[in-house]
């Protein structure tokens, strides 16, 4: 596993390479200093766990890692603070953490943090395993497309239909983009709109009550969706069919 570590304080990444030595873990180890030095060297490398401090100079763990979640948002950033902020927490979430560390960071702490990393890179290989024979490549995306088919009505994620087809949710994303040539969010929208446009043949239904049969609570957001797909609002498009 690659493992990028960034922090201004050479006393904390000397720290985590001795835990890794330690325990003798299978992590490669890269380094950087700040934001800007991360943003260069995870576009490079494609590392699968990155320890961010928070604060460095030129560049913060923040933005560095807003920016490098664009790349690879398979990576899994763990932030590191000596500050218990809440704000800089709920930052953390928004961008996608996979975990928020106090230091100094206990050793048993540490230990743990690096396993779990690890063992998420072993799914991630099994997952990609499991994609060799045509006929599972085929069975995993009809099994994907019947279970949206059965539950786009619902509130449905991808995590859902990942775990349905027993990928892990990065990968299976980046396969269902492969073999539909849309991704997951693309694919959901495409057949809702599609019963939507049936069921707007039927005059008794209000187009709020179409919206809810088909998934979405709000019928302003259904409103901007369908008119980013089919370039025209609902009811100008009810009003089209209904005169022919």
């Amino acid at each position: 596993m690659k493992l990028l570590i960034v922090d201004d304080e050479k006393i904390m990444k000397e720290y985590i390479k001795f835990v890794i030595s330690q325990e003798k873990l299978d992590i490669e180890v890269f380094e950087a200093s700040n934001g800007e030095e991360a943003i260069e060297m995870a576009t490079k490398i494609k590392p699968q766990g990155i320890f961010m401090d928070i604060k460095m100079p030129r560049v913060d763990g923040l933005k560095g890692a807003e920016i490098i979640r664009k790349e690879l948002p398979q990576a899994k950033i763990i932030f590191l603070s000596a500050y218990d902020n809440f704000d800089y927490v709920q930052k953390a979430l928004r961008l996608g953490a996979y975990d928020y560390l106090l230091k100094p960071i206990a050793p048993k702490d540490l230990k743990e943090m690096l396993k779990n990393l690890m063992d998420l890179g072993k799914e991630e290989e099994k997952s990609q395993e499991k994609i060799v024979d045509p006929s599972y490549e085929d069975d995993v995306i009809l099994k994907a497309k019947a279970y949206i088919q059965e539950h786009y009505k619902n509130k449905i994620h991808l995590q859902d239909v990942a775990d349905e087809v027993n990928l892990s949710s990065a990968y299976f994303s980046k396969y269902f983009k492969k073999k539909t040539e849309m991704n997951f969010s693309h694919y959901l929208n495409k057949l809702r709109l599609s019963k939507a446009k049936e069921l707007m043949k039927n005059p008794n239904l209000t187009l709020n009550e179409i919206a809810l049969e088909v998934g979405y609570e709000d019928l302003s957001y259904f409103s901007i969706v369908f008119q980013r797909y089919e370039d025209t609002t609902p009811t100008s498009y009810r009003r089209q069919i209904m005169t022919k």
